[in-house]
């Protein structure tokens, strides 16, 4: 009997006009953040290829620096193949058309910086695309989550993901609400780390890049020092930084290694600054990974809220939490304490 559900028609998160022809059976990601959404939503079974970060680095299961695997458990059994052997559709720049065809997808979920290639992977192979991805706010997070599940014709379980969202972000809004606007902490935040020193010319950033609306910070009750700069993602002067005069710098890292806390700490540039002088420049979750991980951006914002405010959440264990979000999209037991044991610093780093 034939299914009258088909074909239907949906939008896509850049307004896009995307019409699916039968139901959906195998399906492509090309980045971790649209697989991640895939498996949460339980159609991880369906995901037949995806790019070289979901597949080869630790932006979905965790990975150490070298290329280690961490937490067998999440690469062998997030999906029933183990992780490292779908193929390899992508790299960051360029699909491999030919071998997105020989998988014969039903969909293609693409991550919204190729939003311009979309229609030409399309044609070229011969199945919908669909391009959506979230952004640094809970707010984009939950309508990433949302388009994905309506084009997968899983709506429940997205409402149901969103609301564990809302739950986790509760538990620490509920404390940080709380704090007078003139008692909370102002934070210079370092989103690239600051491994290469004030500014890497190869790749426009580290130090002084940072972005004026990080909601996991906010709504941990930090003050974005960045707020007011007009630009998202940017980067700005040593003399600007100084003249915000921080009383927390924070400074994303993906390694046990310094991430350059030591430099930042040791500048004679900045050593008027006021988290400087007294110590307070901490190293955090590094809140991209060819995208933004959902999991690792919910799982900073408590991290921020122990560095900034910790007496107010010593009742907050940073593993437990971690393993609870990073479960709740991937399904693995124990994937954030694998990698936590890793980095060290978050259940080392003094405040």
């Amino acid at each position: 009997m034939a299914d009258d559900t088909y074909p239907r028609t949906v939008t896509d998160m850049v307004g896009r006009t995307v019409t699916i022809e039968k139901p959906i059976e195998r399906i492509i990601t090309n980045n971790a953040d649209n697989a991640r959404i895939v498996i949460a939503l339980g159609e991880g079974a369906k995901l037949k290829g995806s790019d070289e970060c979901t597949i080869g680095s630790g932006c979905l299961c965790p990975m150490t620096e070298d290329k280690q695997i961490l937490c067998e458990a999440c690469w062998n059994g997030v999906i029933p193949t183990p992780l490292q052997d779908l193929p390899l559709t992508n790299d960051r720049y360029t699909p491999n058309l030919e071998m997105m065809a020989s998988l014969k997808p039903d969909l293609v979920f693409l991550w919204t910086s190729w939003e311009d290639k979309a229609d030409d992977i399309q044609e070229r192979v011969g199945a919908p695309t669909f391009v959506a991805g979230p952004d640094y706010t809970i707010e984009g997070i939950k309508e990433h989550i949302s388009y994905v599940g309506s084009v997968l014709g899983k709506e429940k379980e997205a409402e149901d993901l969103k609301s564990f969202v809302d739950q986790e972000v509760k538990k620490v809004t509920d404390i940080t609400g709380k704090i007078p606007e003139d008692e909370k902490l102002t934070v210079y935040f370092a989103p690239r780390g600051a491994m290469k020193g004030f500014f890497d010319a190869k790749e426009g950033r580290d130090f002084t890049r940072t972005d004026n609306s990080y909601d996991p910070l906010t709504l941990a009750g930090g003050i974005n020092v960045a707020r007011d700069v007009a630009d998202g993602n940017v980067n700005v002067g040593i003399e600007q930084i100084i003249a915000w005069n921080p009383d927390v710098i924070m400074v994303a890292c993906t390694s046990p290694d310094d991430s350059g806390v030591d430099f930042i700490l040791a500048s004679p540039e900045l050593q008027s600054i006021t988290a400087v002088k007294e110590k307070k420049v901490y190293k955090v979750l590094y809140p991209n990974c060819r995208g933004v991980p959902h999991d690792r951006n919910l799982i900073n914002m408590f991290y921020m809220a122990k560095l900034l405010y910790p007496d107010k959440f010593t009742h907050i264990d940073i593993n437990t939490e971690g393993d609870a979000i990073m479960k709740k999209f991937l399904g693995i037991d124990g994937a954030f304490t694998e990698y936590s044991e890793y980095l060290q610093f978050p259940k080392t780093q003094k405040v």
